[in-house]
């Protein structure tokens, strides 16, 4: 009975792990098709169509830095999602994400940008050494 289990748990510790590929690879995707034009091949904000904005198109990549070190999970989400954010800061030039990516199932639109926000992490820049 012990190997039985032993083996459930390898098995369902695979899965995760290809779960996790999966949703990686669905970020990936996903940045490629929707976001590498503007932001960039490494998102480090130069894509091919970042000189025809309004303003500068930022970089991903420091997205942890500009807050203390620590991936802002939750507002990456809600930026990306879009819909519930209000306009008082002026025209978003990005588009809205959580309707593109809407289909009859609401739950595949906010797994699509959870595997982008998961991508997105992935190439965060590392944290700048302590000053002595």
């Amino acid at each position: 009975m012990p190997r039985i289990l032993a083996s459930l748990a390898a098995a369902a510790f695979t899965i995760g792990l290809s779960a996790q590929a999966a949703d990686l690879a669905e970020g990936i995707d996903l940045y490629r098709n929707h976001c590498a034009a503007c932001h960039g091949a490494d998102g480090d904000g130069d894509g091919p169509a970042a000189p025809a904005m309004r303003t500068a198109v930022p970089s991903l990549r420091v997205l942890a830095r500009r807050n203390g070190d620590v991936f802002p999970t939750d507002a990456v989400t809600a930026y990306i999602d879009g819909r519930d954010l209000k306009s008082a800061h002026g025209d978003r030039q990005m588009p809205i994400w959580g309707d593109v990516f809407r289909s009859p199932d609401q739950k595949k639109a906010r797994e699509r940008i959870d595997s982008l926000v998961e991508f997105l992490r992935t190439i965060q820049e590392a944290p700048r050494p302590a000053q002595p």
